[in-house]
């Protein structure tokens, strides 16, 4: 992975992950509903998640493109329903969606962090989306991620009768 790579996924991810979690604790400050904070504390968790691979990738650890690779992955599904909605972003994000009922097709973008969440919210269509940004990161990621070396563990091991 190049160093201006490394670094312009680092500041996102790492400086995504800052700015949504000053958004959902903005959100948690103003909720009552116990629920509610479940939902808050857990994207606080990914968030988190989001500064800590941040850091790892800006700091070239081992293992930092697998992490952050994975943080990547769970922003590239959005998805609606009336029984549960689901939506994550961390630094930017560029989405494409299709309401089912009725049928529209949707697409917004955003520099910044964004979430959002529903539980048994009858009026919420069914919406079905993809982050085309995100998936484009985890693609790259993907193939940035050092592979380790093939295993000749399966192969036969010749017989040496000196050893025993």
């Amino acid at each position: 992975m190049e160093l201006w790579q490394r670094r312009t996924i680092g500041i996102l991810t790492l400086g995504g992950g800052a700015v949504g979690i000053a958004s959902v604790l903005t959100l948690l400050l103003s909720r009552t509903n116990p629920i509610e904070w479940i939902f808050c504390l857990a994207f606080i968790a990914l968030y988190a998640w989001g500064v800590w691979c941040g850091v790892k990738l800006l700091e070239s650890q081992v293992g930092s493109e697998r992490s952050t690779f994975r943080y990547w992955l769970i922003q590239i599904p959005t998805f609606g329903s009336p029984v549960f909605g689901y939506f994550l972003s961390s630094g930017f994000h560029t989405t494409v969606f299709l309401q089912i009922a009725p049928l529209k097709l949707n697409a917004s973008f955003l520099l910044g962090s964004t979430f959002s969440y529903s539980l048994l919210q009858r009026g919420q269509p069914w919406i079905i989306g993809v982050n085309v940004f995100a998936a484009a990161v985890a693609w790259w990621l993907a193939r940035s991620v050092p592979r380790p070396a093939p295993d000749d563990s399966l192969q036969a091991t010749p017989y040496d009768p000196t050893i025993s």
